[in-house]
């Protein structure tokens, strides 16, 4: 049905104000068909280009123009004069020469002031359009996407290396001359996102670098968008070239099913309905809603990327003329093709009629009957009911060929939402589905993704990688929103995934493990510092997958059986080096995992890195002497100990321990080894020490073990690196300060050969047991630890190692006590813990079982940090999930309640520690 003018012009201000300032012009154009009105107005736009000689002066011209073709083609439409594929050419058309006469003018400019020679068709610089734009199906009121490349060869830049710098200015001043408004309107809004990673790139790019990006990180939905792209303006020759060279990036010769999984990977983010059925027509998203113009041009897209390599008859732009090769090629069927085609132009119309009402940008129906009636008019259909029906069936019958196009797979939308990320918009749906999952700022967590799916970062730079991430992303989401605050959840991944080296290895874990990757996102917010052994190991998170892990993780046996398997396949003696780190890294990751995880108490994780400590050095010892026994033989007769201690005698070692242990030997008449290179006892075992040193703690490929700490031997730091079993015995029975002898009172041995570990026990039984004065003894305890407050004050409220009343203050109570009363407490060499409640049940610390309490979680605590943080020590680690994960394992309600548990204790540390010490002196 034909719609009179009036009826027109009265529905859409817009066109009537147009109509009144070109008044005289729309009275002659009526007169003339619009083909030949169109023409004359592009031909006068061309004219100006070549004449204009301010940018305000064909600006005015340009705009001038765009107001008489816009009315032009509304109405050229809805009275079907044209049809609706015939306005959008006339509005593409109009684009094209704009872009072309703005850029003339520009380059005329700037060679005035003599930065080039160049004219728009010899300048180098070829403008593509894209998306509608490219397929000359521009909408009414559409952005242009446009994209700018240059080809510096062409010498068209007076200054060479200045092209960069000289094409993105012309590009930036010919955006403004299209979309400013002034007193005589715009010209087109203007979107430059669609070029290479808009983010991080110049509007105007050199050809090279481009083709670079498109074959190395190009994305499919990049590839879509670039099957309807053409050069619109500038150096066509150069932009022509260009389409040539992106061919095979755009156009696979072979059906590339890594390629056609994307895709469907692509579409399955998208939530599919089966059946539109009785969906309001009011506020129905006429392009992105369901059955819309987005479905159709997805569905004739993808099928002309899988398939358009090996038939170049599907490469085509326009949406119409693609499906219709694809009929020809029995990809769709005719029927399909001229459904779908129908149904495009019909929507089209619909479109195009929202935005001529008041020249909006918008794709959404009225929500009020009365406004969906002007639509229905305008199309031709004055009865409502009838062209609701008649909307609601082309909904239906897209959304059935759509469906049917991509009914494989499992869906990877979000509980009935949206999780769209590919092109330069952004999806609403997807920020109504972002939003639903608790993310406050949705657009700034799309843009966070894009730049992913980008490869801006080295862990998604690889196809593979962005392959996984996209199968990966929904279930991503989904657990980074029940983080709690899932906008800084994702800022924290988005930072990991910044320093992580690669991402396909983890991609292909996360996405097929749920509870790694809830325990990823938990990490990243309470454990900084396993989420960098992530970065550095992505490896490192195999050992969780196994379901047994949570009763393993504690087991010392099946510790050990993984450390010996690892070791057998070594090769050879570097092989051995780095295999101690691989699996040492590995191991400490699960530990500190299931620490963290509460698969096991603070007790038994220093139980279990004190199993791992040991292990790795006892191999690493007989790999150490095998090599060095091989240019210097062994002292015949001789043997050799290594005796521990702080937190690795007693079993208490942390994430972030180092190793406190002395070399001790004894010799047997020889005082030389047998080697190649014989060396004097002394000599010999000294270089071995440091053989021993070197394999634990330098950097290799594989990174540090452990540091090793050996200032507890004889004369600390001005000592021999080994001492003789003789020299320990003289030095602690003549020269030794007591703080040597407390640190004595819990050394153990970790490794020896025959039965040295036995003499080497006896020998500190023995040193222990020597009587001595206890006032003496109490005293230089004082002395000591007022000597480490002086020099080593707390660096955080919860240093509690160094805190008074703290873990120091526990230690001492107990070591001293087997200084001084070490018949009575009958308890030789035995942990801090042990050492307390041996003192409550001799009653001489009656708060004994209590400080056994307090030592209990103060080393919770110091495990945890150190497992945790990495620094404990810096309050930027201090999130509010790690202080709930603190709470957690201490099983204290809040961290509140733990600070100011963790105070009364000092202040009872302190109190008892005072007692013992005054009651010390007169034992």
């Amino acid at each position: 049905m034909k719609v009179a003018l009036e009826t027109l012009l009265a529905s859409a201000p817009y066109l009537q104000s147009l109509a009144d300032r070109h008044a005289d012009w729309f009275a002659a154009a009526r007169k003339l068909s619009p083909d030949t009105a169109l023409a004359a107005v592009l031909d006068q736009v061309a004219k100006a280009g070549q004449a204009a000689s301010t940018e305000d002066e064909i600006g005015r011209e340009l705009r001038i123009a765009k107001g008489r073709v816009a009315l032009l083609a509304a109405v050229s439409e809805v009275e079907g004069r044209w049809t609706t594929a015939q306005s959008t050419a006339a509005l593409s058309d109009l684009a094209d020469a704009a872009l072309d006469a703005g850029l003339e003018v520009l380059l005329r400019l700037a060679a005035a002031r003599g930065l080039t020679g160049a004219t728009a068709a010899n300048s180098g610089l070829a403008l593509f359009a894209l998306g509608k734009h490219g397929g000359r199906e521009l909408n009414y009121s559409s952005d242009i996407d446009i994209v700018a490349f240059f080809d510096p060869d062409k010498g068209a830049v007076k200054e060479r290396g200045e092209e960069t710098k000289f094409f993105t200015r012309i590009v930036q001043r010919l955006a403004s001359l299209m979309q400013d408004r002034t007193e005589h309107g715009y010209v087109f809004r203007t979107d430059l996102r669609l070029r290479p990673d808009p983010g991080a790139t110049p509007v105007a790019l050199p050809t090279e670098a481009a083709l670079a990006y498109y074959e190395s990180r190009g994305q499919n939905w990049e590839r879509a968008a670039w099957i309807k792209a053409r050069p619109c303006a500038g150096d066509r020759e150069v932009g022509e070239r260009f389409l040539k060279d992106l061919a095979p990036y755009v156009w696979r010769k072979h059906l590339d099913f890594a390629t056609i999984a994307d895709i469907q990977a692509m579409k399955r983010q998208i939530n599919i309905t089966k059946n539109v059925g009785d969906a309001r027509v009011a506020g129905h998203n006429v392009k992105l809603g369901l059955g819309g113009i987005r479905e159709i041009e997805f569905f004739t897209q993808t099928q002309q990327l899988i398939a358009g390599g090996r038939d170049q008859a599907l490469r085509v732009r326009p949406t119409a003329l693609a499906l219709k090769a694809l009929a020809a090629a029995n990809w769709i069927s005719r029927r399909a093709a001229e459904d779908l085609t129908r149904i495009y132009w019909f929507l089209r119309g619909v479109e195009n009629r929202l935005q001529m009402l008041r020249d909006e940008q918008t794709h959404v129906m009225p929500e009020a009957e009365a406004d969906i009636a002007v639509i229905g008019t305008l199309m031709g259909e004055a009865n409502l009911p009838a062209f609701e029906t008649a909307y609601r069936a082309a909904l239906n019958q897209v959304v059935g060929y759509y469906s049917d196009l991509f009914a494989e797979g499992e869906s990877l939308a979000a509980g009935g939402g949206n999780l769209v990320f590919t092109g330069s918009d952004d999806d609403p749906e997807t920020i109504e589905t972002l939003s639903g999952m608790g993310f406050k700022a949705p657009s700034k967590a799309i843009e966070t993704v894009k730049k992913w799916h980008y490869g801006s970062y080295a862990a998604t730079r690889a196809a593979a990688a962005r392959a996984h991430l996209t199968e990966l992303l929904p279930a991503l989401l989904a657990t980074i929103s029940g983080a709690g605050n899932p906008d800084e959840a994702l800022a924290r991944f988005d930072n990991f995934l910044s320093r992580l080296p690669s991402g396909v290895q983890l991609f292909a874990l996360l996405r097929n493990h749920e509870n790694l990757r809830s325990l990823l996102v938990a990490l990243m917010a309470s454990a900084p510092r396993m989420a960098d052994a992530v970065i550095h190991r992505a490896h490192v998170m195999d050992g969780l997958i196994d379901p047994a892990f949570a009763d393993d993780v504690r087991r010392r046996e099946t510790l050990l059986g993984k450390i010996e398997a690892f070791f057998a396949d070594a090769r050879d003696y570097q092989d051995v080096i780095d295999r101690a780190r691989i699996i040492g890294q590995e191991q400490m990751f699960l530990i500190a995992a299931g620490l963290l995880a509460g698969s096991m108490d603070a007790a038994r994780a220093g139980e279990q890195f004190t199993t791992l400590a040991e292990a790795l050095l006892t191999r690493l010892f007989d790999a150490v002497r095998r090599e060095f026994e091989k240019r210097h033989g062994v002292v015949p007769g001789a043997r050799v100990a290594l005796l521990a201690f702080g937190k690795m005698a007693s079993r208490e070692m942390t994430a972030r321990s180092d190793l406190d242990f002395i070399m001790l030997y004894d010799t047997v008449g020889a005082d030389e080894s047998d080697g190649e290179k014989p060396l004097a006892a002394s000599q010999y075992y000294a270089r071995l020490t440091q053989r021993l040193l070197a394999a634990l703690s330098a950097p290799t490929s594989e990174g540090v073990l452990y540091e090793a700490d050996m200032r507890l031997r004889p004369s600390g730091n001005a000592g021999p690196l080994a001492t003789s079993l003789l020299g320990f015995i003289q030095y602690h029975h003549e020269s030794a300060w007591t703080w040597e002898h407390l640190a004595l009172s819990r050394a153990r041995v970790v490794y020896a050969d025959g039965e040295l570990g036995a003499k080497v026990d006896a020998t500190v039984a023995e040193i222990l047991a020597r009587p001595r004065d206890a006032a003496k003894t109490i005293d230089d305890v004082l002395t000591m630890r007022a000597l480490v407050s002086k020099e080593r004050s707390p660096r955080h409220a919860f240093d509690l190692k160094l805190a008074a009343g703290g873990l120091v203050d526990l230690e001492f109570i107990a070591q001293s006590a087997q200084l001084v009363a070490g018949d009575t407490v009958a308890a030789p060499q035995a942990t801090t813990g042990v050492v307390l409640r041996r003192l409550a049940e001799t009653g001489l610390v009656p708060e004994g079982l209590r400080l056994a309490e307090i030592l209990e979680l103060y080393s919770t605590v110091l495990q945890v940090m150190s497992a945790a943080l990495a620094d404990p020590f810096k309050d930027e680690g201090w999130t509010e999930a790690f202080r709930e994960l603190l709470a957690q394992r201490t099983n204290t309600p809040n961290f509140e309640r733990l600070a100011a548990d963790i105070s009364e204790m000092e202040a009872e540390v302190s109190a008892a520690a005072g007692a013992w010490y005054a009651k010390a002196r007169g034992l």
